[in-house]
């Protein structure tokens, strides 16, 4: 086969080309890195629209991404340019396989499409992909045309997978994608009758259940980028080309192929200079038309009003009409159907209507005579240019992408405030959910919120639509949005942090779970500072929620739990802690530690002390550690237990540790536990003994209360020799 050879864009569109894609860089850049007020953004967003601006003056600007480089009209630049070869990078890391910029592509809708193309490649195929996404943020400023080029372009596994990978191709936008290896590839099918029917058969496998508009597009697709391929590496070949195409059209349906020939000489059937849809219909043999009217009669058993359009819109001349309806007989005659008793006047049905077909009856002289004329008004009002430039813009804006998306809210606010039908209107709120989560995944949060918002002021009018409210609300918490709306909240002003808030507390605890674990891997420290403001809001009422967490694969996750339940406080929920107290990460098992301690309570102190007695090897070091360094405030309840109830000699350290502690803390409580410490001794340690009683001695007097000293004098007077003789060394140091 030839080899490729691709033309080069002239000077001027390479420079524009260029330049587009240093503006696209700078404000991908911009866009990912600051805040939506940021100077930056809006600079380089202008310097992006004026450019489109500039690109689409003479109608829409269409790209085709290709590997290191960019497409214009099938056109590359003549040498490599790093910006584009990056804005290529970026494109195809998304999936995007082309690009159309139409009039009125303005900076928002710019901001929307990069910050698309700016979040994770993995994040947005499993959001649905950026074709999906766009469809929902953008509008009709740009067309993007996504493809699995791994899917199309594997390596040959059979005919079938071949067919059904190109298909997929066909079916995936306006465009065909595929680089020259893929248009190699399908060129080979198309030249071998049995495989290109393996192609059609395919075809029709994947649109059997799609509207016949899907499956001639896809048809249309393949026959156009056929056409471009071979008059570009082959023109010898391009009438053979379409001779082959024209051989399996007629496995198209009645309708499919009105709907084919309806393209003719409109942009979709353009390649190049050449009409692929009239020089295809043009080179049908005999045997392919008579082909498409047999099989039209054998599914529809009968000729239909469409067949004898198209056949007349295929076949114009009236004695080649007649030859082509008796080729169709006997295909006809020796299928199933012409087994039949009645088939003779079957066919004498088909003969009348497709020699004598006349749409005379269906369009009036002066219906007809209006349509005549209705192109030459057309190409009139649109050549008139009486209307104000300023009009003509307020017109473009009111179908801008931003401007539909405040109808699509407006429309959905409005049918949950006059909906008085509780299934319907339960029915309207899972529509309104279903997009807020859209909404969500392509970084509208404000827009998501106000939806979310409305559910929860609409249901609370009416008690019936209560219940419903709560379940579309709950499945709105669980699912992307609170996960999204943390992220925001790094940026986020306090006006969209309250919204933020107020939704959470509107749906209830079933919107902890994900913010917890949102929490868990949030590093901002502003972020982790609302996040944890709006789930200790939840109280008692979360506490359900993050005890679900405790045993998750993350350790993070399981962190956060624990640090949410000291949060609530209260002795519910103590019991879960305690499997972290063993837990292989000492990040956690230090989380667990700090929620027990910080408890306060006696049945939180009693679940430390069954762990520091009964755990073993690395969880128990760890756990003496943090209790014998503890020096927070909060810790003193924890400490005087451990005083009255710890066994010294197993613990020596967290025993002595606790009453230094104690001695620094002071108060009432503290000062009776030290001197139950300093009365408690053990004459078969003298050593420890002693030790232990000169610490608590030492506490007595630097807490220094008047309560503290009068326990330290009466000590130095009653009580075992031991006692008396700490005591009176701690007064001495008074005096």
């Amino acid at each position: 086969m030839a080899a490729d050879v691709r033309p080069t864009l002239d000077d001027q569109m390479a420079q524009r080309l260029a330049e587009f894609a240093r503006a696209c860089k700078a404000a991908l850049r911009a866009v990912s890195l600051y805040p939506g007020g940021h100077p930056a953004i809006g600079l380089t967003l202008g310097k992006l629209t004026e450019l489109t601006t500039v690109l689409t003056a003479g109608g829409p600007f269409t790209i085709e991404v290709r590997p290191q480089t960019i497409l214009v009209n099938d056109a590359a630049p003549a040498k490599p340019d790093v910006a584009v070869v990056e804005l290529s990078d970026v494109l195809r890391r998304q999936l995007v396989g082309g690009l159309t910029l139409n009039p009125g592509a303005n900076a928002e809708s710019w901001r929307t499409f990069l910050m698309l193309l700016s979040r994770p490649a993995d994040e947005v195929r499993a959001d649905g992909g950026i074709g999906s996404l766009w469809a929902t943020a953008g509008g009709p400023s740009m067309e993007i045309v996504e493809i699995d080029y791994a899917e199309v372009l594997r390596e040959k596994q059979g005919d079938v997978a071949i067919a059904d990978r190109l298909i997929a191709a066909a079916l995936s936008g306006p465009q065909l994608e595929l680089d020259d290896s893929g248009m190699r590839l399908l060129l080979d099918l198309v030249g071998d009758p049995a495989r290109l029917t393996v192609l059609m058969q395919q075809l029709e496998q994947r649109t059997e259940d799609a509207p016949g508009t899907v499956r001639v597009g896809a048809f249309l697709n393949i026959l156009r980028g056929l056409a471009e391929y071979v008059s570009r590496t082959n023109p010898g070949q391009l009438d053979q080309t379409l001779k082959q195409i024209g051989q399996v059209s007629g496995r198209l349906s009645a309708e499919a192929m009105l709907e084919l020939l309806a393209r003719r000489g409109k942009p979709e059937a353009m390649a190049g200079s050449v009409d692929v849809v009239s020089a295809m219909a043009h080179r049908m043999s005999d045997a392919a038309v008579a082909g498409f009217v047999s099989n039209s009669v054998i599914a529809e058993r009968g000729p239909t009003e469409r067949l004898a359009q198209a056949f007349h819109a295929l076949v114009p001349d009236t004695d080649r009409q007649r030859q082509l309806v008796s080729l169709a007989q006997s295909e006809v005659a020796a299928s199933e159907l012409g087994q039949e008793a009645a088939f003779q006047d079957l066919w004498q049905k088909v003969e009348a209507m497709l020699t004598s077909y006349s749409d005379e009856k269906f369009v009036s002289d002066a219906y007809a005579r209006e349509l005549s004329g209705a192109r030459a008004r057309a190409l009139d009002v649109e050549a008139s240019s009486d209307d104000p430039a300023e009009r003509v813009a307020g017109w473009i804006a009111t179908v801008a992408d931003a401007s539909l998306r405040d109808l699509d809210t407006m429309l959905l606010t409005d049918l949950l405030r006059i909906e008085e039908d509780i299934a319907r209107w339960r029915d309207i709120a899972e529509t309104v959910i279903t997009h807020a989560e859209d909404l969500v995944r392509v970084g509208y949060i404000d827009q998501a919120l106000q939806l979310a918002e409305s559910v929860a002021a609409e249901g609370a009018q009416v008690e019936a639509r209560q219940e419903p409210a709560r379940l579309v609300l709950e499945r709105l918490g669980r699912g992307a949005l609170m996960r999204h709306a943390a992220k925001q909240l790094r940026t986020a002003d306090d006006a969209s942090y309250g919204r933020v808030k107020r939704l959470a507390h509107s749906i209830g605890p079933a919107v902890v779970a994900p913010l917890a674990e949102a929490l868990s891997a949030e590093q901002d420290a502003r972020s982790r500072r609302r996040l944890q403001e709006i789930l200790v809001q939840f109280g008692a009422a979360g506490r359900d929620a993050v005890q679900q967490l405790m045993n998750a694969a993350s350790w993070e996750v399981r962190r956060t739990a624990a640090f949410l339940l000291r949060e609530f406080g209260g002795v519910e929920g103590l019991k879960e802690l305690q499997p972290l107290l063993a837990d292989p990460e000492p990040l956690v098992q230090r989380e667990a530690i700090q929620a027990l301690v910080m408890n306060g309570t006696d049945a939180a102190s009693q679940i430390l002390l069954t762990a520091l007695t009964g755990t073993p090897g690395r969880p128990r070091d760890m756990l003496i550690k943090e209790l014998s360094s503890m020096r927070d405030e909060r810790a003193a309840p924890l400490f005087c237990y451990l005083i009255r109830h710890l066994d010294r000699k197993a613990f020596p350290g967290v025993y002595l540790g606790a009453i230094e502690a104690l001695g620094s803390f002071g108060g009432p409580d503290a000062v009776e536990a030290l001197k139950v410490a300093l009365q408690r001794g053990d004459w078969m340690a003298p050593l420890r003994t002693r030790r232990t009683r000169a610490s608590a001695a030492k506490a007595l007097r630097h807490i220094g209360t008047d309560a503290a000293l009068a326990a330290l004098r009466e000590a130095s007077t009653r009580g075992p020799l031991g006692v008396r003789s700490a005591a009176k060394a701690e007064l001495k140091h008074l005096d």
